[in-house]
C-alpha cells in the first residue's frame, strides 16, 4: 500500500461528514466511505486499507461481519460507538474502540497507533 488509506463505515451522514472533515484536516485524502452493512462488506472484501473505523450499529445491523473480513485480511480497525467502552462479542475482545462523539485527537491517536506498529 503506497498511500495510507482509510475506510469509514458510518450510517449517520452528519457523523460521516465530521469524520471526513477530521481526516482531511489531518492530511488524509485516500478515504472510502460505506453507509450500510452491504456496502461495507463489498468494499472490505475487495479493497485493502491501512485502517478502518467501523460504526458498531448500522441501522440495526452490527458491523461484525465487516470486522471479521478486515481481520482476515490483517487490516487494523477501530469500532466507533456511543454505547459503552467494551465490545462483548467473544471474537472481538480487545478490539479498540473510539467513543462517539470523537475528536480530532481521538482519531489522530488511533491512526498513529496503527502507523507505529
Amino acid at each position: 500500500m503506497s498511500e495510507f488509506s482509510i475506510l469509514v463505515v458510518e450510517d449517520d451522514a452528519m457523523l460521516a461528514l465530521a469524520m471526513e472533515d477530521i481526516l482531511q484536516k489531518l492530511g488524509y485524502k485516500n478515504l472510502e466511505f460505506a453507509f450500510d452493512l452491504t456496502g461495507a462488506l463489498k468494499i472490505a472484501e475487495n479493497r485493502r486499507f491501512s485502517i478502518a473505523f467501523l460504526d458498531v450499529n448500522l441501522n440495526g445491523e452490527l458491523s461484525l461481519l465487516v470486522a471479521r473480513v478486515l481481520r482476515q485480511h490483517d487490516i487494523p480497525f477501530y469500532f466507533t460507538t456511543g454505547f459503552g467502552s467494551r465490545f462483548d462479542y467473544e471474537d472481538m475482545q480487545g478490539t479498540p474502540i473510539v467513543r462517539k462523539p470523537y475528536s480530532e485527537q481521538d482519531i489522530r491517536h488511533a491512526i498513529e497507533s496503527v502507523k507505529s506498529n
